[in-house]
Formats: C-alpha cells, sequence, structure tokens
C-alpha cells in the first residue's frame, strides 16, 4: 500500500509504502533497492540523526510486514523497488517504480530584463524541471510566434529574441513552461519586466527660457528619460556649476533642478544642462534673462463662512510680464509664518480658502507671482470665520421629532416625574 505498480512523486517530498501479509505463516519480510540491494537500515538502530533518507520501519502488522520510508526524496532514487517474503512456504514478491519528477523551478530567471534598442537582443528563461519543460512566450497576454519581430533561440530553445527593439518593446512578458509526461501534466509562468536600454531622450514638455531679478530665486528644470538613468550636469561660460550659498542642485529620477538665487547681473546669461549614460548624450541651453519682479497685491476678504473665506486678490501688471497666479499663506494669530498654510490661486480663479475651523480669526498675506518669480507678501489681513448657529425653535411652531429626539424629551420628562 497505496497500490499501484507505478508510485509518483516530487523531487523533495517524503512518503512510504507498506509491505505486509496477512496469511498465517509470514517470514523474512524484506525490501530490496533498484539495484539489487537489500534496504537493512531499521529506524531506531541508528541514532536519530543519523538515521538514512530511505529505510525501513516495523510495519503494523508486526513482522507480517515492513514499511519502506523515503525522505527528502532525489531523482537519484529513481527505479524499481522489490518486497519479497516467505508466505506459508512459498517465496512471493511484489514490485513498484519509483518515478520522481522535479517541479518546475524558475529561480535562475531574472524578473528584470533589459533589451538594446536598435539592436536584435535576447531575453532569458531558465526554467528547469523533470521531464524537460516546453516553453513559450507572451507579451501584453498575447502569445509571441516567430516572426520578423521575434524568433525563437536556436541555440537556447528557452529563450526569446526581439529583433530591432524599439522603446514600444518594454512592457511585461510572460515565459510560460509545460511539462508533460504519461503520468502528470503541470504548467507554471514566470512574469519579466523588460525595459529597454536607450540613449537620453528630452520630455516634450521643455524648459527653454527662464526670468529672476536681482535677490530673486529662480528654478531652472531639465528632464530627459534614459535607461539607464541619465546623469545630469550643469555648466555655464564652460565651466561645471557645483552647489553654493546661492546655488542649489536637485536631481531625481530623470530630472535635475538648478535653483539660482540671483546676487548678480553676472548670473544671467544660458545655463547648459548635459543629460548623459552610456548610450548616448543630450544637451540643452536654457536662457536666463532679468525681468521684472512683481508688483505686490492688495489682498482683501470679502466674505466669511463658517469653514471658509472668500478673498479679492489683485495686482498691478508689468507691461511684458503679467501676473500669472497667487500665492496665500494663513495662520493663527501668534503663530511664525514658517509654520504658516499656503494655498496656490491662477489669476481668474475663485480664491477662497476652505477647510478652516468655524469661530476662529485667521492672518492671512498674498504674493503675486509673474514669470520672473513672486512679489513681497501683501499687508497682513485678519478675519474671523463665522460661528456655527443652532437652529430656533418657536413656540406655537409644529414640529416632527424623530425617534431619538422623542426618545429623549421622554428620558428628561421621565426624570423629572421621578425628582
Amino acid at each position: 500500500m497505496p497500490l499501484g505498480d507505478v508510485q509518483l512523486v516530487f523531487q523533495g517530498g517524503s512518503f512510504f509504502v507498506s509491505c505486509y501479509s496477512n496469511a498465517t505463516n509470514v517470514q523474512r519480510v524484506m525490501w530490496t533497492g533498484p539495484e539489487g540491494q537489500q534496504i537493512t537500515n531499521y529506524k531506531g538502530s541508528v541514532p536519530y540523526n543519523e538515521i538514512p533518507r530511505i529505510h525501513v520501519e516495523d510495519g503494523q502488522n508486526g513482522h507480517k510486514g515492513v514499511d519502506l520510508v523515503f525522505d527528502n526524496i532525489t531523482r537519484k532514487d529513481r527505479g524499481v523497488y522489490t518486497c519479497s517474503a516467505n508466505v506459508d512456504g512459498i517465496e512471493e514478491s511484489q514490485s513498484f517504480k519509483l518515478c520522481v519528477y522535479k517541479r518546475l523551478d524558475f529561480q535562475d530567471t531574472l524578473a528584470v530584463q533589459f533589451l538594446e534598442e536598435g539592436l536584435s537582443s535576447e531575453l532569458h528563461c531558465d526554467v528547469d524541471g523533470d521531464p524537460t519543460p516546453r516553453v513559450s512566450w507572451r507579451v501584453r497576454e498575447r502569445k509571441i510566434a516567430n516572426g520578423d519581430k521575434y524568433e525563437v533561440s536556436s541555440e537556447r530553445p528557452n529563450n526569446l529574441i526581439v529583433h530591432n527593439v524599439t522603446l514600444d518593446d518594454a512592457g511585461e512578458y510572460k515565459c510560460v513552461a509545460l511539462q508533460l509526461s504519461e503520468h502528470i501534466s503541470d504548467f507554471k509562468d514566470f512574469i519579466v519586466n523588460v525595459k529597454v536600454h536607450h540613449k537620453p531622450q528630452w520630455l516634450e514638455d521643455r524648459m527653454d527660457q527662464a526670468y529672476s531679478y536681482m535677490m530673486g530665486e529662480v528654478n531652472l528644470t531639465c528632464e530627459a528619460v534614459a535607461e539607464p538613468q541619465a546623469n545630469f550636469t550643469w555648466i555655464k561660460e564652460n565651466k561645471i556649476i557645483t552647489p553654493s550659498d546661492t546655488v542649489q542642485i536637485f536631481n531625481d529620477d530623470h530630472k535635475s533642478t538648478l535653483q539660482l538665487t540671483v546676487t548678480g547681473p553676472e548670473m544671467f546669461g544660458d545655463y547648459l544642462c548635459k543629460a548623459e549614460n552610456k548610450l548616448g548624450t543630450l544637451e540643452r541651453a536654457i536662457i536666463l534673462e532679468k525681468g521684472a519682479k512683481p508688483a505686490v497685491p492688495t489682498a482683501k476678504v470679502t466674505h466669511a463662512d463658517v469653514n471658509a473665506l472668500h478673498l479679492s486678490l489683485s495686482a498691478k501688471n508689468h507691461p511684458k510680464m503679467p501676473i500669472l497666479a497667487y500665492r496665500v499663506q494663513y495662520k493663527i494669530p501668534g503663530d511664525d509664518w514658517k509654520f504658516a498654510q499656503a494655498m496656490e490661486f491662477k489669476k481668474g480663479d475663485s480664491y477662497i480658502i476652505n477647510s478652516l475651523t468655524d469661530d476662529t480669526l485667521y492672518v492671512l498675506r498674498a504674493s503675486a507671482k509673474n514669470a520672473a518669480g513672486y512679489s513681497d507678501f501683501s499687508s497682513e489681513v485678519m478675519e474671523k470665520t463665522k460661528k456655527v448657529q443652532a437652529e430656533t425653535i418657536h413656540s406655537g411652531s409644529s414640529i416632527a421629532l424623530g425617534s431619538s429626539s422623542a426618545a429623549i424629551l421622554f428620558s428628561l420628562a421621565f426624570s423629572a416625574i421621578l425628582l
């Protein structure tokens, strides 16, 4: 037991087979292995930590049966195992064939793989199993067939060759492995995140010109997508720019920002942004010109609600640099402006500060923005939000009470009677 001439197990598993007879006279029950060797290692005859992976144990029927135990099965354990005994004076035997299979294993397949733009590149599916698996590929849930774009590698049939690689070939690919034999069938897939190595490319929303004014602060931004990610360098007058008291550089994925505090006229002019990886280099010039500082705006509160303040904001336009937006800071009186909250409004929007606390005094100030930056803040304005008003119940009015209100009134009345 279990019944069957073939026993199917997976590598690493454990199981046992019982051999016994219900006859009256059963002698010399024993097991032999695939090469005819007798298996004599009994559990209990050796220390616990030295018990072999394949050993025998007394069966449930005492001397009439012996169990053959397999632990952590390997593929070298495959073969025919035979149980023999003398049963009522006759030599009897039963055999079974042990088939050991290895489950599908993608442990050597990389979850992220790369193709090379403009070339033919190969994606790897390193899958192991017994029986030997057959492999197919899918991209965006579509099965891939051999053709001008895709081809199965002749030397490594599990691998996929992608021809004339473009950025559109990036995405999620799936390697599907199938095991099939007369005894078992199994399949498993593995997702490969495919990226395309390519030289830097500018994003469409690019910056070619910027404005600032003396003692103003300005951000010059350079964005380029690349794989591997590009390294950014800022250059002015053939000199590489490094951080200082007036210069800060902030690098992020595919983006670099040069933040300048303009302390002198020499800081205006051309700035060169260079984006570079091992596949190529891009350069772009951003021209920083002297602009006009926005006029200080006028800020007024036109209406106060329970949780909001409605504002009127206005500032004089420079002839060549119109006002684009306003920044409003607000806080509780006595708090430091460093911890104030802020909101940005495009010019012409409804200037409303929402989510405020009722019956609370706020102080606010505004700054105007044009292409050159922000103005100084306006004079401070103080205003209090409205208080939530309770509904008034007039005498003589007919009022329908809900069940909870009625219950409260009944409770109060009952308490009064008791008192």
